[in-house]
């Protein structure tokens, strides 16, 4: 089968956080079954861009990558790239069946239109871009443009890719006409359990080796909203050897503000700062850490609770994490309210029990193997494919 993803940001551009890495663990999962999967994409890497050959075929582990030049005109987030909407037109034609995980921007119109000219059946991951919350980002231009294009390019699509049910639900108060199917983003398990030794990231950090370390890992963006875990951090009743990690690129200038904030509480020497990490820095993280503290405001799904609980960390988040509500159920963690109020609760529980949040990183890692193992995942993806070939036929 020949199987082409077309998105804005592909790895190494992990500034970008959750899509990259479920994006690029889903195809190179796909081409080990033996698909050929070929990815369209542009150099993009935040406020820079990729040093990578543009144009040309590149093997990234296991899957071929055409990267784009991008044109860094605002709003950057619309990602333009008329290389990237020529590479389309060009390519489309050679392949069974595309995904389109471009919703919102620049690429989705000539690609949908080229899948539609060559009659390649395509698929559209929405990313929780159609839940309730997203739809109010940023109203009046997403209602433009789902008025004028977007509601075209979803109603033709073959399916809709969801993540989580929630999603479904959405999807279908909005009377769309393609079908949806229902796949979760999975990942790794073993990388993940292989974790450096305890320490590393500590020492450069001047932690402790028996302090307490709450890490937040991911972008520091205000849906993600920091401050509340620094708020709930602030209202431990016992925090002298506690200690608030922030481990992620900062998108909006969040840093100063959270260290002002910090300031102001009294806890600024033990709140810490890492900047983008990649690769093995990351596993030393949660290998470091002893919970995870999510508090976003919206979630698509929640790869940085996902791959802490597969690496053994509980997690905290808030009820709008999709993932932290699973790790609930499992008693891997907790999923509560989106307030200070909320997290500074349950954090004060969660410390009091150290050995129990042993037993919930335990049973995190199990949830994670049964439920969202990469190669489970990706066979299951490959299944919709063939269904929706044989469909066509």
């Amino acid at each position: 089968m020949r199987i082409l993803y077309i998105i804005n940001y592909y790895k190494p551009a992990y500034v970008y956080g959750g899509p990259v890495r479920s994006t690029s663990l889903l195809c190179e999962a796909l081409a080990k079954l033996g698909a050929k999967v070929t990815v369209l994409t542009t150099n993009v890497n935040g406020a820079g861009q990729l040093d990578i050959p543009l144009g040309q075929a590149v093997m990234v582990d296991g899957v071929e990558v055409f990267y784009y030049p991008i044109v860094p005109i605002p709003p950057r987030s619309f990602f333009y790239s008329p290389a990237l909407a020529q590479a389309c037109h060009q390519k489309i034609a050679n392949f069974d069946i595309a995904v389109l995980d471009t919703f919102f921007t620049h690429a989705m119109g000539p690609a949908a239109t080229a899948c539609k000219q060559a009659q390649v059946p395509y698929i559209v991951p929405t990313r929780g871009q159609l839940l309730p919350w997203a739809l109010q980002h940023r109203r009046l231009k997403k209602q433009l443009y789902l008025t004028l294009f977007g509601y075209r390019y979803l109603n033709e699509a073959t399916a809709i890719h969801c993540t989580v049910p929630a999603e479904v639900e959405a999807i279908a108060k909005l009377g769309l006409k393609a079908p949806t199917i229902t796949i979760p983003n999975g990942l790794e398990a073993r990388r993940w359990a292989k974790l450096p030794s305890r320490g590393g990231l500590r020492q450069r950090l001047g932690i402790a080796p028996n302090d307490t370390m709450l890490l937040c890992l991911g972008r520091l963006h205000e849906v993600k909203r920091p401050e509340i875990a620094l708020s709930a951090f602030a209202m431990l009743k016992q925090k002298d050897n506690v200690q608030l990690v922030y481990a992620g690129p900062d998108e909006e200038g969040l840093a100063g503000k959270l260290r002002a904030q910090s300031q102001a509480l009294g806890c600024a020497s033990q709140v810490h700062f890492t900047g983008l990490l990649a690769g093995v820095e990351v596993l030393q993280a949660l290998a470091d850490a002893d919970l995870l503290l999510m508090p976003s405001i919206m979630e698509s799904f929640g790869m940085s609770a996902l791959e802490a609980m597969a690496a053994g960390l509980p997690v905290l988040t808030s009820q709008d994490v999709p993932v932290g509500q699973w790790a609930e159920a499992a008693g891997a963690g907790r999923a509560v309210a989106g307030t200070t109020e909320a997290f500074a609760e349950a954090l004060q529980k969660l410390l009091a029990y150290p050995e129990q949040l042993k037993i919930m990183g335990q049973r995190g890692q199990a949830l994670v193997r049964d439920r969202f193992n990469i190669m489970a995942v990706a066979q299951q993806m490959l299944s919709q494919y063939q269904a929706i070939l044989d469909l066509e036929v």
